[in-house]
């Protein structure tokens, strides 16, 4: 059916919401722009085709509903943007009067790379606040069902390891390992603050063993037991090279600082400690199951 723009702003302002924090939720890409939100809204309101021109507004009902319930919420509608990473000129105002500094430069006077920054700044105060599910059932009487996203499989190589079931195929050993790992940040050299998740899906379809995120600062780590072989710790090197710029990609054009942590339980050979060194990967020993 073909669509009013009030309309739209009304009913598409909750999966709008919905979408950015299932997005924030996973290691998916932390944004997301005005073409996907009209293709979402397509699908979920089961209309016409959406202008992604319209989607502003769309952004506009969704911040002004929730500031009407929480005036300390951070201005989320700035994660809706353009291909660039960068909201629009709608956001301007929600910059200007919510988000700037005393006397600070407003939103129209900033550079590309100083907009990026505010965007980074939003979106780390977004994972940080704690009242979401609250402003969204007073806001719009409840979170939509989770939204329904087009799944492409590869017809003519493996599947993403993101489709199988977690944990499939490990070892006692390393699951005691992995497990380990994310109870105990500190102990593999992460300052405090960092909240860890065991098998965490990359939109590569790799699969970590164990992330870990504080604000935007990530940790990627990579676990080998006691079973595993100088081959096994090799690959494991290069394993972690691939998560953290893989979720390097997915933060730009904002840029984030990923940790990539090799847990083994013995030390590196000498010859793979310095490569590892070389590529940036920190080497961790734990002698758990030996």
């Amino acid at each position: 059916m073909a669509y009013k723009r009030e309309w739209l702003n009304q009913e598409g302002a909750p999966y709008l919401l919905s979408l950015i924090l299932e997005k924030l939720e996973t290691m998916d890409e932390p944004f997301v722009t005005y073409g996907e939100t009209a293709e979402m809204l397509e699908r979920e309101l089961e209309t016409s085709k959406i202008f992604s021109l319209h989607i502003g507004g769309v952004a506009g009902k969704m911040m002004n509903n929730i500031l009407s319930i929480a005036k300390d919420a951070p201005p989320i509608n700035a994660l809706v943007t353009s291909t660039s990473g960068i909201p629009g000129t709608g956001f301007a105002w929600y910059h200007d009067n919510l988000w700037r500094a005393k006397r600070g430069t407003k939103w129209e006077g900033l550079s590309k790379d100083q907009k990026l920054e505010v965007v980074k700044g939003v979106r780390e105060a977004v994972r940080n606040y704690k009242g979401w599910d609250r402003v969204f059932h007073q806001a719009f009487g409840g979170r939509p069902g989770k939204l329904e996203r087009k799944i492409f499989t590869e017809r003519d190589g493996k599947p993403p390891e993101s489709l199988f079931p977690r944990g499939k195929g490990e070892s006692e050993q390393h699951r005691r390992l992995k497990e380990w790992a994310r109870d105990n940040p500190g102990a593999i050299g992460l300052p405090r603050g960092f909240d860890g998740e065991v098998e965490s899906d990359l939109l590569s379809g790799d699969r970590i063993d164990v992330l870990f995120i504080r604000g935007e600062e990530f940790a990627v780590v990579e676990v080998k037991s006691c079973l595993s072989s100088d081959d096994d710790l090799r690959r494991g090197i290069y394993q972690c090279v691939k998560y953290r710029e893989v979720i390097r990609a997915t933060r730009l054009p904002v840029e984030a600082d990923v940790l990539a942590i090799l847990l083994s339980e013995r030390e590196l050979p000498a010859e793979l400690a310095a490569r590892a060194k070389l590529l940036g990967v920190k080497s961790q020993v734990c002698k758990l199951n030996s």
